[in-house]
């Protein structure tokens, strides 16, 4: 394949399945599975006394010696590396316990997240040896707590635009200037990672370039007051100020003008944490609903006899396996050494945060109205559940980044091929190695996975077959749309939800089968689960597909239309 990408993912828009990367599904060191337990055991019983989910809810704060414990349990240097005090878990072990956080409390999964898993991440990941040594020992041991400033009050989504500005002065230093809102932890972190327009030259000409800055709380350093929030109340959320603060060239986070790809970077990583927190309440409300089900008693008999609470409850158990299987398949492939796994972080984050807010939702419909009481936990949980669909990027807004990051490759190769055709002797190879790849990929049963289980032969077929529909879809739109595929969002939509069903079948046959292979026939209740799955997501598969050519999206955006010209609904019903 031409220039293959290293993303399993990136892959299947080609139509090639680098079973490889998925196969077999990952599984932990014993050595770090026995420290992993230790660290898990701790916080129960740590939880089990000192954290009140219901008080920290109505409260609005974290009690002291909640993050105090946190901290001394190393709970804020989790994935750091032990030189620099962390705790030094693999990117599958750090998941394993913010899923375990989240599961007791998300106000502390969220502190401990928008702290390790974005706002200091980007030292972890893209600083120097000397700003490691002076923030990392610090930031593990929770003496210095951190925020990831990137959003503003006219750029959430669309980070280029943010106005945020730092002017390089004579010495190399920075003065920095703005301001960002809804920073998470804002109200009590001593270190910021805060990205800033910064004027470059290209080409002789000065352009704005996003650019990432280590900033410490200091002089010229603000925040407003706490935010009045829907859910997560006990998290501390805020705005954050900068006037005229110096920072010093030490503290240049990267390359001046490379801050995009900081950012992006360090929310590549953060995805997988919610994603993982997603899956921990999802476990707990799971809990919860099979013990109301098992003992109310309705008509004289459990509610949990009934079908259609049948029907509810493996529902839930399946979105719960599925999404477990998909963020430990990633985490996996990272520990691996995976480098680019981008599309397959945004996954797991889009469905993992709506596999949550529908089991939620489900498990308080069970619990009827008691659900609907204060002084239960499903009410705090819907509420605490719902900030995960905008959190990390919106699920609109990556729903468009896994389609277009994943048609890049096929569409470069396009490119590629269009000028060969118009220059045969410079292009001829080019060109053959693309139909050859086209005929073997599209047109002769494509790729196979050779290594999952003989019980899931049929779900395997399932998988190989969608994949070629994927590429060629991918190129018929290309073909059709060009540059305008940017535009097309409907379009978009469908080709990352095939993507999302595909990862998510591709996880639990590779889960499921490394347990039959374990197991035996003890696992057959995996098989199950893997089949309902599979089943379920390629009936959405094909659904997808077959609206490429079939779908109403014409008529939704004249609908649309109409209602803004109208500003309102304009249909009411007059009497007479």
């Amino acid at each position: 394949m031409d220039n293959a990408p290293t993303s399993f993912l990136k892959s299947l828009y080609f139509g090639h399945i680098p079973e490889s990367l998925v196969n077999p599904y990952p599984r932990g060191s014993a050595e770090e599975q026995e420290n992993l337990n230790m660290v898990l055991d701790a916080f129960r019983k740590f939880a089990a006394k000192e954290i009140d989910p219901a008080k920290i809810d109505s409260e609005g704060k974290l009690p002291p010696t909640v993050l105090q414990g946190l901290k001394e349990m190393g709970l804020f240097g989790l994935a750091m590396g032990e030189e620099y005090g962390g705790l030094g878990l693999s990117v599958t072990g750090y998941a394993r316990v913010m899923q375990e956080v989240a599961g007791t409390d998300a106000s502390c999964a969220v502190t401990l997240g928008a702290h390790q898993s974005i706002g200091c991440k980007g030292v972890v990941l893209f600083g120097n040896e000397e700003q490691k040594k002076r923030y990392l020992p610090r930031l593990a041991s929770g003496e210095w707590v951190a925020s990831f400033c990137l959003t503003e009050p006219g750029s959430g989504s669309d980070a280029a635009s943010i106005k945020t500005r730092a002017v390089q002065q004579p010495d190399g230093s920075f003065v920095l200037n703005g301001s960002k809102i809804w920073i998470t932890n804002g109200g009590m972190a001593n270190f910021f990672t805060v990205f800033a327009q910064v004027a470059v030259e290209r080409d002789g000409v000065k352009k704005d370039r996003i650019t990432g800055f280590l900033v410490e709380r200091g002089p010229g350093v603000t925040h407003g007051p706490e935010e009045h929030k829907l859910g997560i109340k006990g998290s501390s959320t805020t705005a954050i100020y900068f006037e005229d603060v110096q920072v010093p060239k030490e503290n240049l986070l990267g390359e001046i003008g490379g801050g995009f790809k900081v950012a992006m970077g360090i929310l590549n990583n953060g995805r997988l944490g919610l994603a993982a927190g997603s899956v921990g309440a999802a476990k707990q409300l799971l809990k919860l609903s099979v013990a109301h089900a098992t003992t109310r008693k309705q008509f004289g008999r459990a509610i949990s006899e009934f079908g259609l609470i049948k029907d509810k409850i493996a529902n839930m158990m399946m979105d719960c396996y599925a999404a477990e299987s998909m963020v430990y398949l990633t985490t996996g492939m990272i520990d691996r050494g995976l480098a680019d796994y981008s599309l397959e972080s945004a996954c797991c984050k889009v469905y993992g945060s709506e596999m949550l807010w529908r089991i939620v939702n489900e498990s308080l419909q069970i619990a009827a109205g008691l659900g609907y009481m204060k002084e239960y936990p499903y009410e705090r949980l819907l509420r605490d559940a719902r900030i995960n669909l905008i959190f990390e990027g919106t699920n609109e807004i990556l729903r468009c980044f896994i389609t277009l990051s994943g048609m890049q490759g096929p569409g470069e190769r396009l490119a590629k091929l269009s000028k060969a055709i118009k220059d045969p002797l410079k292009g001829y190879g080019l060109a053959v190695d693309f139909f050859i790849d086209k005929v073997k990929t599209q047109y002769y049963g494509g790729e196979s996975l050779d290594h999952i289980h003989p019980l899931l032969k049929r779900e395997a077929v399932l998988f190989e077959d969608w994949v070629p529909e994927l590429a060629k879809n991918v190129e018929k739109t290309l073909r059709k749309h060009g540059r305008e595929i940017s535009e097309m969002q409907f379009v978009q939509k469908r080709l990352a939800d095939v993507t999302i069903d595909l990862y998510m079948m591709v996880a639990v046959m590779a889960r499921a089968t490394a347990s039959l292979n374990e197991k035996g026939p003890e696992a057959e209740r995996e098989a199950r689960l893997c089949r309902a799955i599979c089943g379920r997501a390629s009936q959405r598969i094909k659904r997808n597909i077959r609206q490429s050519d079939d779908n109403d999206d014409e008529l939704l955006k004249s609908i649309a239309k109409d209602t803004y010209d109208a500003t309102q609904y304009p249909f009411d019903i007059v009497l007479g």
